[in-house]
């Protein structure tokens, strides 16, 4: 019985020594299929599908990450290490943006204007995203070409340089001649962003999401709009429909109509169909609009440069309702007026991102700036109140006119009596902060959406005016559009019968007090500007307006504003 165990144990030994070689085996053999299919499915992706999907999964990677880094750090008890978590998550969100390239940048762009209300780290990440990105290859250029028009460039054009002058996150730029000479821009869309775009758009509004709920902060809501917007700038049928539809509105604006220019977009060649990938534009030479030394090279008024570029962005806020919400310096060029000796004319190009304001809000706008100048601190209050905006009247003015502004100033003495608060922690102070915000977009699905582009608009339009030495008085020259497209959003004459002859005393009492207002800041303007003659190195009024405003967000709220990004 003993001989037949030990039988049995050598037998089942040598069954195991057997049998482990046959595992070993099968695991290498699943190991290796594993291998192929993973690595199959990112080849498939990369070369059929522009690497559209590893691009959300990195996304979600990092997302997952920092989610879990925050929730394991973000605590009271590691309240001295709160700068160290922001810098590892800044850091990654950064890696994102710069390995998956494309919508990316714009989405990081979106980003980017938001994070001037976010701790230091993020405002250094998400600086570069208004950089120029890496174009592609010319035989990509080709490739579109051929899948949307049949043809290569050379083709249809006389001549057309294979290296791109100019290359956005979306498109790059190639200058060509048509078969009659006339030179022309050609704008081509990259050719991953059509295949990328859905995925990287749905990644967005997914760590929108997931932020929303695990920060319990209200974000999603602007990510839907933003996502739209997004996919109207990547389709260049709309931007060809823009451009025409600005030059009309041009046309019909005798203020501005000489002296800002829309280049002529041209329909597709002949016998080839529409692309909404390809656009040919006119082309025309100019410098960036914050290139001072080039725009006094050519002998041209920084003033009046600076006057018109911010009358035409003002015209199209407060009197069209149709607005380009990408002034950055490059979309912006200045030329010799070529009928007008010694004056400027502005060249306004890449029109793919507009919106189109509603009329009621558009109105609202326009009596919001001039309720702000006739200090009509109910009519404030209450269009704060119609928007969901949990602002106090002095913080809500500042914020839209970008400058420290004091609608009611008793609030405003009662807050300085307060005794000093005692000094918190890192960790209390965003907390606090975190609250605050919260407080402020409680009613998110109020907020009009059409603000989050209109005060990207003004802080661009001021760091335009910052770079040239604030030569333009840029909030007055603003308020006087908004009172020009509030008189026009008056359907009905305001006469004694039909207002009444309260309202009616009102109106005229609110227009002289208006029109003092602009000529006490209009006073202070020049006052600042001789200073500036006398002082070379003077910061400018624009420079002075933005000290004074990024001081009150601190004292009032806690909050840091950096937003070099606007001055690229």
């Amino acid at each position: 019985m003993l001989n037949s165990a030990r039988s049995q144990v050598r037998q089942y030994a040598a069954s195991a020594s057997a049998s482990a070689p046959k595992r070993q085996r099968r695991w290498v053999r699943r190991s290796v299929v594993s291998v192929g299919l993973v690595g199959g499915l990112y080849l498939a992706d990369r070369e059929l599908n522009a690497s559209a999907l590893t691009r959300s999964l990195r996304t979600g990677w990092i997302g997952l990450i920092c989610t879990i880094d925050y929730k394991i750090n973000f605590i009271p008890s590691k309240a001295d290490k709160i700068d160290a978590l922001h810098e590892r998550v800044a850091s990654r969100l950064k890696w994102v943006i710069d390995t998956n390239q494309g919508l990316y940048l714009k989405l990081g762009q979106a980003l980017g204007l938001q994070a001037a209300l976010l701790p230091k780290p993020y405002r250094e990440a998400f600086g570069h995203v208004f950089d120029r990105a890496p174009s592609v290859d010319y035989t990509e250029v080709q490739g579109v070409f051929r899948k949307d028009l049949g043809v290569d460039p050379e083709e249809i054009f006389e001549t057309f340089s294979h290296s791109p002058l100019a290359s956005a996150s979306i498109a790059q730029v190639h200058k060509a001649t048509l078969k009659d000479g006339s030179v022309v821009a050609v704008k081509v869309q990259k050719p991953a962003i059509e295949k990328q775009m859905e995925l990287d758009l749905f990644s967005y509004r997914s760590l929108m999401w997931l932020c929303e709920k695990l920060f319990d902060m209200p974000m999603y809501f602007v990510a839907k709009y933003v996502s739209t917007q997004m996919r109207y700038e990547t389709s260049f049928l709309n931007e060809a429909s823009n451009a025409r539809r600005c030059a009309e509105l041009l046309a019909q604006t005798p203020e501005l109509r000489d002296d800002v220019y829309v280049p002529r977009v041209f329909g597709a060649p002949e016998g080839c169909k529409e692309s909404d990938r390809i656009m040919i534009m006119e082309w025309v030479d100019g410098c960036r609009l914050n290139d001072r030394q080039a725009i006094e090279g050519m002998g041209l008024n920084l003033k009046e440069v600076m006057d018109i570029a911010i009358s035409t962005m003002s015209a199209m806020t407060f009197s069209w309702g149709f607005v380009h919400c990408d002034p950055h310096p490059g979309n912006i060029l200045v030329r010799k007026h070529p009928t007008k000796k010694g004056k400027p004319q502005i060249i306004i190009i890449d029109h793919g991102l507009y919106i189109s304001l509603p009329t009621q809000f558009r109105e609202e706008y326009c009596n919001l700036w001039r309720s702000l100048f006739v200090l009509d601190v109910p009519q404030i209050e209450r269009i704060a109140l119609k928007w969901g905006i949990a602002l106090d009247a002095n913080m809500f003015a500042s914020a839209i006119l970008l400058r420290p502004f004091q609608v009611d100033k008793y609030k405003r003495k009662q807050k300085n009596k307060n005794d000093p608060e005692p000094e918190k922690s890192q960790y209390e102070q965003q907390v606090e902060l975190k609250q605050r915000l919260k407080t402020i977009l409680e009613n998110e699905q109020l907020i009009p959406r059409e603000l989050i582009f209109l005060a990207r608009c003004q802080r661009m339009m001021q760091a335009n005016n910052q770079m040239l030495g604030s030569p333009s008085s840029r909030v007055n020259l603003t308020a006087k559009w908004a009172a020009k497209g509030y008189a026009s959003s008056i359907t009905s004459p305001r006469t004694i019968h039909r207002v009444g002859m309260s309202r009616w005393l009102r109106d005229r009492l609110d227009n002289f007090i208006f029109n003092v207002t602009l000529a006490v800041i209009d006073v202070a303007f020049l006052f600042t500007r001789l200073k500036q003659w006398l002082v070379p190195a003077r910061q400018g009024w624009e420079d002075k307006l933005q000290k004074q405003f990024e001081s009150m967000a601190k004292e009032e709220f806690g909050i840091e504003i950096d937003d070099r990004a606007f001055l690229g």
